[in-house]
């Protein structure tokens, strides 16, 4: 019983360290290939994205923006949100190009018009459920878990190699 316990705890440490290992890598590749992470919070857009998925961005010209393209944007209303939703029409407005959008689970459009200057993420591709992962991998409590548990982890290995240094070390010396 005690062996199936040991055996069952490393297995255990070696997935989930693997599978962190596997999402960091994953996430800065990503990161340095040009995408930018957005976590999804809402069913607004449902079934293309769904509650706690990952959308992919892709910074493009707003002029290169289409009806059609689900880009994220800054909500016009709250400060430092960030909204994505498709494009469902374009204006052409004295001061330049406005857009309309709207989610594709909402029965009507969304009450602002929107100017994109510059640059604006167009949702390349989704990940189901690791928007999860990415929102409480910003929360303090889970930053100074992983803090204590990389610290505890570096712990644990410094003082299993001391040890064993010296059980293997000769009687006389």
């Amino acid at each position: 019983m005690r062996r199936f316990i040991k055996t069952a705890s490393k297995v255990t440490v070696v997935l989930v360290s693997g599978a962190t290992v596997a999402f960091a890598v994953a996430y800065v590749a990503l990161t340095v290939s040009g995408y930018k992470p957005v976590a999804v919070y809402s069913g607004s857009m449902e079934p293309r994205i769904p509650i706690g998925g990952l959308a992919l961005d892709r910074a493009i010209p707003s002029t290169n923006v289409r009806v059609g393209d689900v880009i994220t944007f800054s909500d016009p209303y709250v400060k430092g949100r960030l909204v994505t939703h498709r494009v469902i029409d374009i204006l052409e407005t004295p001061h330049g190009l406005a857009y309309r959008t709207k989610g594709d689970a909402n029965p009507g459009r969304d009450p602002w018009t929107i100017r994109l200057a510059g640059q604006v993420g167009r949702v390349s591709f989704t990940v189901p459920v690791a928007g999860y992962i990415l929102f409480y991998a910003h929360t303090r409590e889970v930053r100074g878990l992983l803090i204590c548990l990389a610290g505890l982890s570096l712990l644990v290995g410094t003082l299993r190699w001391i040890w064993r240094k010296e059980a293997i070390a000769p009687l006389g010396a």
